[in-house]
């Protein structure tokens, strides 16, 4: 598909046609946006262009406002985007755009991911410059206000620079993906090429903590659905598979309302193979909502404010039992969260609670689960780990076959 397909308009600001291009997907965070751009004005090299590949619902009249009204030292080309294809889809639009207009190097980054040292950029190209296929950032992920956990391994969409030779060889990111581990496929699919990471550092919200994760969960499923189907099958994907299982089997169980139709869902898109926007679709169709106002929030509950970051660092074992111990003395109980940073430690208290709701901020609270009938409640208890036991077996004796007969093929440059 050609560029000027993808999007509906194109604008510049500034002087354009360096040989250096960072590609920023934009989505609905204007603020987060025009922070990022404040960042990059401070880099002590400036001879880069910046392509916003803006989303469909992104306020452009606002941002275009702005960037006539102040003044940058690199090229700006905001592209609108005709279509939601999400990051993926921003990935490769915005590598689309490089490809055809010649750039030599281009960086991947999310429109939340700052640069926050000023010479990242600089020693992104000079390393680039000589010889490294991709240069990555170091990044630190946000978890709350204070704690920040540092990658220890390179990370495509948080200021990774690519020669243009990796496109030529490998193709774009995979933008039928829509969300979900378009970056680990792409860095997959390049991980034989010649790569470095800059002690140079970019900050980033962790997306799968706290109340970033718990306001999008059909963003988490299609997470975990994405990583079975595109990675490759091996040790790290089979531990997934499993816990993918689990995380169903307890959502059937526990989850009021929808829970049996994205157990549903869930299950009939691994076995059949889907994934991308389509994929997502579907598990946002079952996902009704059970965002509550902050009146429909009953008197005398118990509360959570959960800071602990701990588990981010702990192996998996250690992390479940702990969540486990964590979970048992509110059995029966009703239980708000007001804070907290593992997703998985709410979905494990829901199975315990008598009631679960989630503050997501003042006047929005989320109802997690609901278990009124007491033997009914006991009952589920004792039968999820022989359920979930047998569904992680099924899982398994499906999903291995198919992914061996089936693995999507992800190169070229066109939308497949």
């Amino acid at each position: 598909m050609k560029y000027s397909g993808l999007i509906s308009y194109e604008k510049k600001y500034g002087r354009c046609g360096n040989d250096l291009l960072i590609i920023i997907p934009c989505f609905m965070n204007y603020d987060a946006l025009i922070e990022h751009l404040g960042h990059l004005s401070k880099q002590t090299f400036q001879k880069f262009d910046a392509v916003l590949v803006l989303g469909p619902d992104f306020n452009d009249a606002r941002l275009f406002d702005y960037l006539k009204s102040n003044k940058f030292n690199f090229g700006i080309i905001a592209a609108k985007r005709k279509d939601d294809t999400g990051c993926a889809g921003g990935f490769f639009t915005g590598q689309k755009y490089g490809f055809d207009n010649g750039y030599g190097y281009m960086v991947n980054t999310d429109d939340d991911c700052m640069p926050v040292t000023p010479t990242l950029i600089e020693h992104l190209y000079e390393k680039a410059k000589q010889g490294y296929g991709w240069v990555s950032s170091t990044p630190n992920l946000l978890v709350g206000d204070k704690y920040r956990m540092v990658m220890k391994y390179p990370t495509i969409g948080q200021y990774a620079l690519f020669s243009r030779h990796i496109f030529e060889k490998y193709g774009f990111c995979y933008a039928p993906l829509y969300c979900g581990v378009e970056d680990a496929e792409f860095a997959e699919r390049i991980a034989n090429e010649k790569s470095i990471m800059v002690p140079d550092v970019v900050e980033h919200p962790y997306s799968f903590a706290g109340k970033s994760a718990m306001k999008y969960p059909p963003r988490l499923w299609l997470n975990m659905l994405s990583g079975l189907v595109m990675m490759r099958l091996d040790a790290p994907r089979l531990k997934l598979a499993v816990f993918f299982g689990f995380l169903l089997s307890l959502s059937a169980f526990f989850i009021p309302m929808y829970g049996l139709s994205l157990f549903a869902t869930m299950t009939s898109l691994l076995f059949s193979y889907k994934f991308g926007k389509p994929a997502y679709d579907r598990i946002d169709r079952s996902i009704k909502k059970t965002v509550l106002p902050k009146s429909g929030i009953p008197a005398g509950l118990e509360t959570i404010d959960d800071s602990d970051t701990s588990y981010l660092e702990s192996d998996s074992g250690t992390k479940m039992l702990s969540i486990l111990k964590g979970a048992l003395p509110f059995f029966r109980k009703d239980v708000i969260v007001v804070n907290t940073f593992s997703y998985f430690k709410v979905m494990v208290l829901g199975c315990f609670c008598r009631t679960l709701y989630f503050r997501l901020d003042e006047d929005h609270y989320l109802l997690i689960s609901r278990n009124i009938n007491a033997p009914l409640h006991v009952a589920k208890l004792l039968l999820l780990p022989f359920f979930a036991a047998i569904y992680c077996a099924l899982v398994m004796v499906v999903y291995i076959p198919s992914k061996l007969a089936k693995q999507p093929h992800t190169m070229g440059y066109g939308l497949d």
